[in-house]
């Protein structure tokens, strides 16, 4: 052997080598839903309540604007119903304008209007547009956190959509006991908030027992700067109340109680730095521990004086429903918090998981679930290798009966290829579906269409009387032009394929992606290595098996 051939003999076993470190054992491949089991979801971000979420914030920040310029009186509160398209402001005297202008104009998102009421303040597009994409890329960020920290095994979450605010969220291994706690968990926003509860509401713990109790009550509108929210009812209210508490499922969710409470959030999650589940040793009550940073804690301290000082009551506020309502004596400094609600066990461990996760600014829309079985994937995979084992056993055969032992050059080529393929997905861990192994299957055809262009080549040179070296070194080089044509070719397609392609689809393109960089590979490297190492060891041949 040359050295030629043998240094290139040695980078095909290295590279052989590398590639089977990345899929042996085949423990390593990792399986889609279809074939290993599962649950799939696509949920929809829904945008126009980051919209919304904003501009409640921006009340809040704007209120205590005014106030610091002297404007205490002003009336700040969303306009429009029932979704609000902007800040109004109102009761601020004629000869204050100058002032208000000036506070408005520090909130650079927005379009100011000036009328005879007072103010309007709107948001501008391109600021709305950006608050749907930090509402996507957030969502991502924290639906992935969520399902990491529940322990799933190799989750599937990416975005999709034209505009980016879709995420498809695959799960293996995930069964029908968990699925709908876990739609619970990338659903809601996990936004706490903790509120006061308005002087204006006379019920104390006790509430409103209906929202129309609750209108009735304020004639139609409740006052500025407040808004009802539901108290939902908990599992310790059924077994006390002698109801059946469902075990299992999906349950209706019912209110107990309406509250009015104050629009202004004094800490919400965003000062969260630490969030656990702890046991009330008094009552083997679970509830929540959660530890705020430096900001939430002054914060906190500042709500609890008021609290304190006017005997109101606290509202702990997760995503736009009470979970507790609690009364404090005295001002409490320092960064820690118990929230000791109606929480069973499952639910304070979500809890405190949507806490240390972060709260997204929208809620999730579902658009698609569906499930599937390990034991159906069983049969997916072995249905599916079968099918690819008999088509390369096919081409096996074909090219020997055709092409002689030119055909077992071809066997060689497409033996490299496969490894290469499982190696280059392993590199990156692609996750192998059911349409991907038909991307396998469909490769092994492509590879050896190359092979063929090559040998009927070498034919008709050895044809026009040319020698074996001769016609083998005209052959490869008359036909490279048009692999390397017809693979570019097909790797913009399966590109295409990949970019606007979801699920399944993905799969098949991306191996489909790895098959034709395999490809282009074994059929023009390994097959001509494969004729120079044979010329070399027999420089005088006359004839060619081909």
């Amino acid at each position: 052997m040359t050295k030629r051939s043998f240094w290139r003999l040695a980078v095909t076993l290295f590279i052989c080598g590398v590639c089977a470190f990345f899929f042996l054992p085949l423990s390593k491949v990792r399986l889609g839903l279809d074939l290993k089991g599962g649950v799939h979801f696509e949920l929809e971000v829904q945008s126009h309540e980051a919209l919304e979420a904003d501009l409640r914030d921006t009340a809040d920040r704007l209120q205590d604007r005014l106030k610091e310029k002297g404007l205490a009186d002003a009336s700040v509160h969303l306009d429009g119903s029932p979704r609000p398209i902007g800040v109004r402001i109102e009761g601020v005297p004629a000869d204050q304008k100058a002032v208000l202008e000036k506070v408005t104009g520090t909130f650079g998102g927005f379009d100011t209007n000036f009328d005879a009421q007072g103010a309007l303040m709107v948001q501008k597009a391109s600021y709305q547009k950006l608050l749907k994409e930090d509402a996507g890329k957030r969502a991502l960020q924290i639906i992935e956190n969520r399902v990491n920290q529940f322990g799933v095994a190799e989750p599937e979450i990416t975005a999709s959509g034209a505009d980016g605010n879709r995420i498809v969220v695959e799960l293996p291994g995930v069964g029908e006991a968990e699925r709908e706690r876990i739609k619970n968990l990338l659903s809601t926003p996990g936004r706490l908030e903790q509120r006061l509860k308005s002087k204006l509401d006379p019920t104390g713990y006790k509430g409103f027992p209906t929202r129309e109790a609750a209108l009735t009550f304020f004639k139609g509108q409740v006052p500025p700067n407040t808004e009802l929210l539901p108290e939902p009812e908990s599992e310790r209210d059924l077994r006390r109340a002698g109801k059946d508490v469902a075990v299992k499922g999906k349950v209706e969710e019912k209110f107990k109680s309406w509250h009015l409470v104050e629009t202004k959030v004094y800490v919400d999650g965003g000062d969260i730095s630490d969030a656990h589940r702890a046991v009330n040793p008094t009552t083997d009550a679970s509830e929540i521990n959660f530890t705020l940073n430096r900001k939430g804690a002054d914060d906190f301290s500042t709500l609890t004086g008021i609290a304190s000082e006017e005997g109101r009551l606290i509202s702990i506020v997760l995503d736009r429903k009470i979970v507790s309502n609690l009364s404090c004596k005295e001002k409490i400094p320092g960064g820690s918090v118990r929230v000791s609600g109606s929480f069973t066990k499952e639910d304070a461990d979500d809890f405190a998981l949507k806490l240390k996760s972060g709260a997204m600014r929208a809620s999730m829309k579902f658009l698609e679930e569906k499930s599937m079985g390990p034991s159906l994937g069983a049969d997916s995979i072995k249905s599916g290798v079968l099918a690819a084992l008999l088509g390369f056993g096919t081409i096996i055969v074909g090219m020997l009966i055709y092409y002689k032992w030119s055909g077992l050059n071809a066997i060689v080529a497409l033996t490299v290829n496969l490894i290469v393929m499982l190696g280059l997905l392993g590199s990156f861990n692609a996750v192998i579906t059911l349409p991907g192994i038909a991307g396998f299957a469909l490769t092994l055809g492509m590879a050896v269409d190359a092979n063929i262009l090559i040998f009927e080549r070498i034919r008709e040179e050895l044809k026009n009387g040319k020698s074996v070296a001769g016609a083998i070194q005209t052959g490869f080089d008359r036909v490279f032009w048009t692999i390397v044509d017809s693979h570019v070719t097909q790797l913009f397609s399966a590109m295409l394929l990949f970019i606007f392609g979801t699920g399944p689809v993905k799969g098949f393109a991306v191996t489909l992606t790895v098959g034709i960089v395999a490809s282009l590979f074994t059929s023009i490297y390994i097959s001509r290595f494969i004729y120079d190492w044979i010329l070399e060891r027999h420089p005088g041949t006359k004839t060619l098996s081909v």
